[in-house]
Parts: C-alpha cells; structure tokens; sequence
C-alpha cells in the first residue's frame, strides 16, 4: 500500500502538538509536581508500565520489571536509550505511573523496548523519551 508523500509531515505534526500539550501541562502543573517528586510514595509496577518522574520536565521511561528502566535520557549531547535500575531513574524522586494507550501484550511491548536499545536519535520534538515510550506501548 503506497502512503501518500506528505503522511510523514501529519506524524510530524502530530508528535510535535502532543509534545507542545505535554510541555504546558508540565509547567502549569510544576508546583504540584516537584512537591510530589519528592513527598510522594511510589505506586505498584508492572512490566510494560509507562512511568514518569519529575525533574524540571517529566522525563519518561518504560519499567521492564525486575527493578529496571528502560528510557531515552539526554543527560549530555545527543541521547541513548538505555537501561537503568529504577534507582538510578528515579534519582531520589516519586515516580508517577502514567495510564497511556496498551496496544500490545505486555510481552510485545518489553521486546519492542529492547528492540531500540542504544538508538541514538534523539529529537526534542520528534523522538523523545515520551514519544519512545508511546511507540513502545502503542505505535
């Protein structure tokens, strides 16, 4: 099936209004969140659980289970998705478990996860650890 030659510049656009809607959620909501990041307790996880933590932004990750974390961080330069335990993650603050689309098995979106390990393209406005973590759920 041919895709029309601009439905690439319709995702753009879309990824580029949820990313916009995100970011002014964050700030409007800033107060709340950085008392919550550091006073809340943690909810119960399960593999393939979108969780979030606030550190300025929310940054997302995708929990694997075992105490690990799955995400696209941007610590310096360009960023990685990586694995981390969901100490290093967390960093000393709440995690927030965020009730976005399941598409897949809970399975299918762990493996989704692995399959993007060590990308390197990150894009504040195109791929981000938020977008990875939708795409893993349910692109």
């Amino acid at each position: 099936m041919n895709q029309h030659p601009l439905s690439f510049l319709s995702e753009a656009i879309k990824k580029t209004v949820v990313t916009a809607f995100n970011a002014i959620e964050s700030v409007q909501t800033a107060p709340i969140k950085a008392g919550h990041a550091y006073l809340g307790t943690d909810p119960i996880l399960e593999k393939g659980d979108h969780i979030m933590v606030y550190c300025g932004y929310m940054h997302h990750g995708l929990y694997l289970g075992n105490g690990m974390v799955i995400h696209y961080p941007k610590p310096h330069g360009r960023g990685r998705i990586q694995i981390d335990s969901i100490a290093a993650f967390k960093n000393g603050r709440s995690i927030e478990k965020r009730h976005s689309n399941l598409r897949h098995s809970r399975d299918e979106v762990v493996r989704r996860a692995y399959s993007r390990l060590g990308e390197t393209e990150y894009s504040l406005l195109f791929n981000n650890c938020e977008h990875f973590v939708n795409w893993c759920r349910n692109g």
